[in-house]
């Protein structure tokens, strides 16, 4: 784990009071990838599967994270990112603890928010997001992400 992403838990404690209730963790981060993953044991409905409350918001934090990080890497300055738009498919109960992969956009998409970063000090990014326990891949969210530079 690397600094920024240590500064990110830090950040994300003090200012998301749910993820300090849900125990999430970042367990990695490439510059294309990140990986959040929160117990099942405080993340659990009735049914002793996880909290779809819990799912998206392990799926919408990573995703938030990812671009924050991705900022932090690319850019001076300081920017803000927020959730837009998300579409979440529920395709199997979750049984054990488990994990988030948001997927930065690849490509045309990552150049053309660089373009309109540098222009417009504001653009979208759409990730792609995985959420799974031991017995693969339950859930699947596609999620449009705002993103802006803060003014000085």
């Amino acid at each position: 784990m690397t600094n920024s992403t240590d500064e990110m838990k830090a950040f994300l404690y003090q200012h998301i009071p749910l993820a300090v209730a849900m125990q999430v963790e970042i367990d990695s981060y490439d510059g294309q990838r990140l990986v959040l993953s929160a117990p099942l044991d405080c993340n659990h409905n009735d049914k002793g599967t996880a909290f779809a409350g819990s799912i998206s918001s392990l799926a919408t934090v990573s995703g938030w994270i990812a671009l924050m990080l991705w900022t932090k890497d690319h850019y001076d300055g300081e920017f803000q990112v927020a959730v837009a738009h998300a579409d979440i498919h529920y395709k199997k109960p979750v049984l054990t603890d488990f994990k988030a992969r948001a997927t930065l956009p690849h490509g045309d998409a990552l150049t053309q928010l660089r373009k309109t970063l540098a222009h417009k000090g504001r653009g979208k990014a759409q990730l792609h997001i995985e959420v799974y326990d031991e017995h693969g891949v339950a859930v699947i969210q596609v999620a449009e992400y705002a993103v802006w530079r803060v003014k000085e």
